[in-house]
């Protein structure tokens, strides 16, 4: 919305200096057969004034996370921010950071990011991390292909409530790969185990549960990692949801190889989608298979502290199909965002987040529960969880709507036969008055 435009004089001299006769031949490679015939319908000319308001009102349509308290989570999770994380993370020499593609002069970029592979070395209890890839979804489509190379074997198990985005980005990463994926089924709230011996083989490269899931079900890692190890297959757990890393078992401490993670609930706000902050973490064995960058403490000439980039070949980047990975970048400001929320909170900060979140979660089942409206499931689950609703799920929608809640996800938008399914999410940033709100607005009778 904050412009200034160009003249008409300013756009020839820019064109001039691009060395361009016109518009039109600088967009010379779009072919002819793509391009817009047409102005954009848009209203204007306008003024700074009259821009400033017509964006407004559009801004005005949409609902947002303030005014709509959230109880839709799958995978995106409103959570309280402390105002120094944005004020920190606004400022102009944070605000501009990229990847540092000259590492030795990006001394602050390369501190952070060691900062925050401390923070996650620590939750999850493994060896090495690498503090940002794209997202959570690329984390552990990259933990596939990195057990593929490391087991020389093609045979990936993946739970079925894996988030089904995160699913479909292993399909598309894996296709050129003839990787064979096999998924388990899930019973109630949780994955369903019982045909996982049979289905492990020789050629299982890993098995790979989301934990908590996408049913907000707490996964019993550590039994699974006793029976797939035996066949030399690596386990992979996701996770969504990484504020239960302050209450939960590190997954190091349950048997886990490789853990792909999503940072977002780190002092990262929802907006619209994005940017969220995937991560890797792994035992040492398996660093070189590690894809991403890596960044290292050591003492410059004059015996200072100082960061590298290590452990990984500095043509990663252009090495093409023979490169561990082609992710090349990653998120600077988040990893800053998530390293101020991690050190702001501290062990015991974290702790008491994760804490409120699962007592919100649990006390708002128990209260739907009592509605009578509702068909809850008995399975151990973080602050996520699923019912089945006897009210019609756009009423749902449509009564919570009216009093400034957002409506739990539909489940049968990715599982077909949870007909009238609801995964409702309930963070620290509800009061137990709200809860009990909500369960009066779906307590009413049909």
């Amino acid at each position: 919305m904050k412009y200034i435009p160009n003249t008409d004089n300013e756009k020839k001299g820019m064109l001039k200096e691009i060395g361009v006769s016109s518009f039109n031949e600088l967009i010379r490679d779009i072919p002819e057969n793509i391009r817009l015939k047409r102005a954009l319908s848009i209203p204007g000319p306008f003024d700074e004034e009259e821009i400033r308001e017509w964006v407004h009102l559009i801004a005005e349509k949409n609902v947002n996370f303030f005014s709509f308290k959230p109880l839709i989570g799958a995978g995106a999770y409103r959570h309280y921010i402390p105002e120094v994380v944005k004020a920190i993370v606004s400022r102009e020499e944070f605000y501009t950071s990229y990847t540092p593609y000259q590492p030795e002069v990006s001394q602050g970029n390369l501190q952070s990011m060691f900062e925050l592979q401390t923070h996650l070395a620590r939750l999850t209890g493994m060896d090495v991390v690498v503090p940002s890839l794209y997202d959570g979804a690329s984390a552990v489509a990259e933990a596939v292909l990195m057990a593929v190379r490391i087991t020389h074997k093609n045979r990936i198990i993946v739970s079925s409530l894996l988030h089904p985005h995160y699913r479909e980005v292993i399909n598309t990463y894996t296709e050129p790969h003839n990787i064979e994926i096999i998924e388990l089924p899930f019973d109630k709230g949780c994955t369903d185990f019982f045909d996982l011996k049979n289905l492990l083989n020789a050629n299982t490269a890993a098995v790979v549960v989301q934990s908590p899931n996408f049913f907000g079900g707490i996964e019993n890692i550590a039994a699974i990692a006793s029976e797939i190890h035996d066949t030399g297959a690596l386990l992979i757990q996701s996770i969504a949801e990484s504020i239960s890393l302050g209450l939960l078992i590190a997954p190091a401490d349950m048997g886990v190889d490789i853990v792909a993670g999503e940072s977002q609930s780190f002092g990262m706000d929802l907006n619209f989608g994005g940017p969220y902050n995937g991560y890797l973490a792994t035992k040492t064995r398996f660093l070189r298979q590690l894809p991403g960058r890596i960044a290292g403490e050591t003492v410059d000439k004059n015996g200072k502290r100082a960061f590298v980039m290590t452990m990984r070949a500095r043509e990663q980047d252009i090495r093409r199909e023979k490169a561990t990975s082609n992710i090349c970048s990653n998120h600077a400001l988040n990893i800053v965002a998530a390293n101020v929320y991690l050190s702001l909170l501290g062990k015991n900060g974290l702790y008491q987040v994760a804490l409120l979140n699962t007592k919100a979660t649990h006390y708002l089942q128990r209260k739907l529960a009592e509605t009578n409206n509702f068909e809850v499931f008995e399975y151990p689950f973080f602050n996520e969880f699923v019912v089945k609703s006897k009210i019609d799920i756009g009423e749902v929608k449509n009564r919570l709507s009216s009093k400034s809640f957002v409506s739990p996800l539909r489940v049968d938008k990715f599982y077909k036969k949870c007909e009238n399914y609801l995964l409702f999410t309930a963070t620290e940033i509800f009061k137990r008055e709200e809860l009990d709100r909500i369960a009066e607005i779906l307590g009413v009778s049909c």
